[in-house]
């Protein structure tokens, strides 16, 4: 009986030991993952897409920079600007939250803007984090109603974009245009170019405060080849125009932080758990209304979550076939 007993004691001081080595294994492994992303996401690649339109007569590279949450890759962002200028875009569209709303200063940013500036034009759009440091408003249809004392029978857009903040002047400054529910039209070669800029990518909002100047943008001069850029694809989920122009350029998801091989993203807040399985627009490329729409996993480097998901600079040619 005694030998029973210390036999069991035994047994149990094993299974004991053999657990909590399973415990420190298992956080080993999880630093060293997590360690080993976060190196790797010092750095970025390059995702290149390739979209045909028959409203060009010259190839057309746009450059879409994304979700930088003010980090840095090189001293003052130089591997960004080099890696850039190498690429030689006709155009660059950056695609909100380049600024963290938590971030003390954005002169980081306006100078990278700036540098930039010099190598194509350039186009900025305010992301969540911009429009809740700079207008302090989450920009949901009630919270701009409240705001402005609005309703479905009073409201008017336009009385948004009389409001001023101090980004879009030192980003003008540099020579940034910014698009807040408007477009602007360039020639790059023989072609002409509209890019809209979508201010209220809120879903709850954007209709009600840009469906007017969307329609415009679609609707006017419509031989023009037409870029739409935008932080939150949600909206490309939750409404169906005809169409929503040739090329939609869009961000917010992260790409879902954390990918799990093989399952796909594993978050986003407004897909929850595998949101890509729902039908929510996570990561890459989909057709929408017939043409494409991209969305970047962004350029974010600091979030130690971040896993199986590298930074991404996007690089779209746009050709003819």
């Amino acid at each position: 009986m005694k030998k029973n007993k210390h036999t069991t004691k035994k047994t149990v001081r094993v299974i004991r030991f053999f657990i909590i080595s399973l415990i420190f294994i298992g956080i080993a492994a999880s630093i060293t993952i997590v360690g080993c992303n976060y190196l790797e996401n010092q750095n970025f690649k390059e995702i290149f897409y390739s979209v045909s339109s028959l409203k060009v007569n010259n190839k057309i590279r746009v450059i879409q920079i994304s979700d930088l949450h003010n980090c840095s890759f090189g001293k003052d962002n130089e591997k960004l600007i080099d890696r850039v200028q190498k690429l030689e875009p006709d155009l660059i569209i950056y695609t909100g939250d380049i600024i963290d709303s938590s971030a003390d200063s954005e002169q980081n940013v306006v100078n990278l803007c700036a540098k930039l500036a010099n190598v194509a034009p350039s186009y900025y759009i305010y992301g969540n984090n911009e429009v809740e440091k700079y207008y302090n408003n989450l920009f949901t249809q009630d919270a701009l109603d409240e705001k402005f004392g609005f309703n479905n029978d009073n409201r008017e857009p336009d009385k948004l974009l009389e409001i001023t903040d101090s980004l879009t002047e030192k980003l003008t400054n540099a020579g940034i245009k910014v698009l807040k529910n408007s477009k602007d039209t360039l020639t790059i070669g023989t072609t002409t170019v509209d890019v809209f800029g979508v201010l209220t990518s809120n879903p709850s909002a954007f209709w009600s405060y840009g469906g007017q100047a969307f329609d415009d943008f679609i609707f006017t001069n419509e031989d023009n080849l037409k870029i739409m850029a935008i932080h939150e694809p949600e909206v490309f989920r939750i409404y169906t125009p005809d169409t929503w122009g040739d090329l939609m350029l869009a961000v917010h998801t992260h790409g879902g932080t954390a990918r799990i091989p093989i399952v796909g993203p594993a978050y986003t807040r407004e897909g929850g758990i595998l949101p890509a399985r729902s039908g929510h627009y996570v990561y890459g490329r989909y057709d929408v209304q017939g043409r494409p729409l991209i969305v970047s996993s962004g350029l974010e480097n600091s979030n130690l979550l971040r896993l199986n998901n590298e930074p991404e600079l996007v690089i779209v040619d746009i050709n003819k076939f």
